[in-house]
């Protein structure tokens, strides 16, 4: 009897190692399973996402053509409804009134320079101007600061001054050749 419950015990211990191994080896399985599901997934979720990038991106190319498309026609018909515009009678009187307006203003602003009043206002200016650089002048001069006119001379010197050291550097068969 003491062999035969071991028996039992040692069937029943055998029963569950190979239940725990069938186990283990189905849960191997599974995994397996749900491995390559994954990957199959993810292709599919990475082709769909692809096509749908390629789909929006020729969207976006359609979109960009048809609108190109409609500024030129839009651009074209404007530049048509201008010329049709010009060609009416009430654009070509304002036209002409346009012109018309121009040359009197023209004309009349000649007249108004030619006036006593205009000549006195210019030559007014023409003193205001001499007064303030002369004024400009005297201040800088207070001052000690050189003046425009100053500065270019200095330059003009310093220049000369270059163009003879020059000259002096180069050798004697070379200036007697610019000589000759």
């Amino acid at each position: 009897m003491a062999q035969q419950q071991a028996t039992i015990v040692q069937e029943g211990f055998d029963r569950v190692r190979d239940a725990y191994e069938s186990v283990e080896d189905e849960a191997k399985r599974v995994q397996k399973q749900l491995r390559t599901r994954r990957r199959k997934l993810e292709r599919q979720l990475g082709s769909t996402r692809k096509d749908i990038e390629k789909r929006i991106d020729s969207t976006r190319k359609d979109i960009e053509k048809r609108a190109k498309e409609t500024r030129k026609d839009i651009e074209k018909r404007a530049k048509k409804l201008r010329t049709e515009v010009q060609k009416t009678p009430a654009a070509k009187r304002i036209e002409s009134t346009r012109k018309d307006i121009e040359k009197r203003a023209k004309k009349l602003r000649t007249e108004v320079q030619k006036t006593p009043a205009a000549k006195r206002i210019e030559s007014w200016r023409k003193d205001a101007t001499k007064q303030y650089e002369s004024g400009v002048e005297a201040f800088l001069s207070a001052l000690q600061i050189a003046s425009k006119g100053d500065v270019q001379r200095i330059d003009r010197k310093i220049s000369q001054l270059n163009r003879k050291l020059r000259e002096m550097d180069r050798p004697k068969s070379a200036r007697k050749a610019t000589s000759a």
